[in-house]
Formats: structure tokens, sequence, C-alpha cells
């Protein structure tokens, strides 16, 4: 039964740091793209790519959701 307990508190732990990073994406596409690249930044300026920052917020915004939801599940079982 412990193991179970401890399988559990590293999901919760795993699902906490997903949905942080997720915000972080959410939050901030530009970081995102330029950690993305490698950290080098290729003299694209953010204003001049807005698909792709829609794109990142987008996937930020239903991964974080996704890790709330799961997160959320258990007390409600």
């Amino acid at each position: 039964m412990p193991l179970l307990q401890h399988a559990g508190a590293l999901l919760s732990l795993v699902l906490v740091f997903w949905t942080g990073s997720s915000l972080f994406a959410l939050l901030h596409p530009g970081t995102v793209r330029l950690l993305a690249r490698g950290g080098r930044s290729d003299g694209i300026s953010p204003s001049r790519e807005p698909a792709s920052e829609g794109r990142i917020r987008l996937q930020g915004g239903l991964m974080s959701l996704a890790g709330l939801i799961l997160l959320a599940l258990p007390p409600l079982l």
C-alpha cells in the first residue's frame, strides 16, 4: 500500500510540473519559441509570427486545462 501512495504522490508532482510549464507557455509564448530554437535569437521579432504565438498559447492552455482536470479527479472520485 505505501508503494501505491508513493506512486500517487509522484504522479501528482508530474501533473503539477506539467500544468505549471503549460501555463508558462500560455503566458510567455515568445520565450518558449526562443527556448525551442536553443536560446539563439535569429532576429525575428515576436510580432512577425503571430500564428506561432497563437498556436503556442492554445496548446499551453489546453495542456494546463488537462493537467488541472487530472489533478482534480482523485478527490472527486
